[in-house]
């Protein structure tokens, strides 16, 4: 342990480091999603009742203000340190799930439907706010071990409100998005 801890002393967590861990957190996001995505097997009329159900939500909840608070629910767990990265993978993976149902029960092939979420916004801006809380929930658990976790708090607490922001920005293009039937 000794050794971990005097290896730990030594990492310099610079902008350039904090921008490498979160490209780590940034494709682990999209892999994860992805196996949601992939995993599923379901028929085509059991995808189909789902998507309905999903649809009838979505038109329940057809407001920013929601859509807002719920991503940034998940991603204030997601900045939690060791709960974050935990958190963050089963959200993605259950979005990873109910794209891949919507996607069967379309009839749409699921990497087809894979690779068109980078085309939207809403993928960059939520898939880099997520990917940011979660690095930065590693970050400060390290930062914690080496005794300088208050320091690492005022960074997470500038971070949740950059994030913050540009989920608010995400939530109403989602929801012009959805008010379009782009999604």
């Amino acid at each position: 342990m000794a050794g971990v801890m005097e290896k730990l002393q030594t990492i310099r967590f610079d902008a350039q480091t904090r921008i490498v861990i979160t490209v780590i957190f940034f494709i682990v996001a999209l892999i994860v999603t992805a196996v949601g995505m992939f995993v599923i097997r379901i028929d085509v009329s059991e995808a189909q009742e789902f998507e309905k159900e999903i649809q009838e939500e979505f038109e329940r909840l057809d407001d920013p203000r929601f859509i807002f608070g719920n991503n940034l629910l998940h991603t204030l767990i997601m900045f939690v340190p060791i709960i974050g990265p935990i958190w963050g993978s089963f959200v993605l993976f259950n979005t990873g799930a109910i794209i891949g149902i919507i996607s069967i029960a379309r009839g749409v092939p699921q990497i087809f439907v894979f690779l068109l979420l980078f085309f939207t916004p809403v993928f960059w801006l939520e898939f880099g706010v997520y990917s940011v809380a979660m690095a930065q929930s590693v970050i400060w658990f390290l930062q914690i071990l080496r005794h300088r976790g208050k320091k690492e708090a005022v960074r997470t607490c500038i971070l949740v409100t950059i994030c913050a922001s540009i989920l608010l920005l995400s939530a109403i293009v989602e929801w012009v998005m959805i008010d379009m039937n782009v999604s």
